[in-house]
């Protein structure tokens, strides 16, 4: 089998049977499908039972994508393996595109771009485009690249000898692994090529904040010691920690519960103080967006504006 996808399904029944047959329909014709079902509230056998026969089918209790994700890695027997979720689509030739750039590069991950599709409209979401290689031979990988799994692929057997997993009680939990797999990649290339469809079904569910938020300190957490030996990319890992926790920050300004919110503020700036003191210095914020740059460098900036927004 040459790549098996990974569709954890979670009451999402008004979209996986375009998400099925989009996958299904691919032009490359050796796939695994493997979708989870996990502990759905939605009743789905009469979806399943039309494609059935195509699919590898697992039902469990509700456990989270993180668990999801893993148990998928668990049972993929292809040479690559891909994510799909479940209110998401995928063009017809993705995979077919994906599998021949791997195989003529020789490539442990392809990463390419996605449109992302709002209710009326959509919009080409364009990664920055970097040379072939690895992180240590190209560090702005770590710089350019999204760190969600769906418009990727990954060589199992990388994933599997790295033992690299998704966390599963934690929020965020993509982050850590594509760093991992980035990590233990010996080619990661990009494929200009728009494959992936990612459906906001609702924009008010992208700017939901609540206390799950807290858990990107943990994740960094997991992050920062995992790369603590690595001196190398000791800079980019530093603004990763930087540009995101920062980017969070902003995104407080969804957030109706003021003492929430400036508490996640209050705690993003304290963190960053003791993991990263001179973090102002770091070459890559120093290009940062100036008006974003502004705005984070200080902690009362931050809670003003978003405040101001929140009204």
């Amino acid at each position: 089998m040459k790549i098996s996808v990974i569709v954890p399904v979670y009451n999402t029944k008004k979209y996986l049977k375009r998400c099925l047959e989009s996958i299904i329909n691919q032009s490359l014709k050796e796939i695994e499908i493997i979708v989870i079902n996990d502990g759905s509230k939605e009743e789905i056998d009469d979806i399943i039972d039309k494609y059935i026969d195509k699919i590898t089918y697992i039902e469990n209790d509700n456990h989270g994508i993180g668990y999801t994700r893993n148990l998928g890695i668990q049972k993929a027997t292809g040479e690559y393996i891909g994510f799909v979720d479940s209110d998401d689509t995928i063009e017809e030739d993705m995979y077919l595109k994906y599998y021949k750039y791997a195989k003529d590069n020789d490539l442990d991950i392809v990463v390419g771009n996605y449109y992302t599709h709002y209710n009326e409209y959509k919009e080409k979401t364009k990664i920055k485009s970097f040379s072939t290689g690895n992180i240590y031979e190209n560090r702005n990988i770590l710089v350019n690249i999204n760190y969600g799994p769906c418009n990727k692929i990954f060589r199992r057997n990388m994933i599997i000898d790295n033992d690299i997993w998704f966390e599963e009680s934690l929020k965020f939990e993509d982050l850590p692994f594509v760093l991992k797999a980035l990590k233990h990649s010996e080619k990661v290339g990009y494929l200009n090529e728009f494959c992936y469809n990612y459906n906001i079904r609702n924009l008010s569910e992208t700017k939901t904040i609540d206390k799950r938020n807290f858990d990107i300190f943990k994740i960094f957490d997991i992050i920062n010691d995992y790369f603590k030996e690595d001196k190398i990319l000791k800079e980019e890992i530093e603004y990763l920690n930087i540009s995101k926790l920062l980017d969070y920050n902003i995104q407080q300004k969804y957030q109706n519960d003021k003492i929430l919110r400036n508490k996640f503020i209050d705690y993003t700036f304290e963190y960053i103080k003791e993991k990263f003191p001179n973090y102002k210095n770091n070459k890559y914020f120093k290009k940062y967006n100036i008006f974003k740059k502004i705005i984070m460098n200080s902690k009362m900036l931050t809670k003003i504006y978003c405040f101001i927004y929140s009204k």
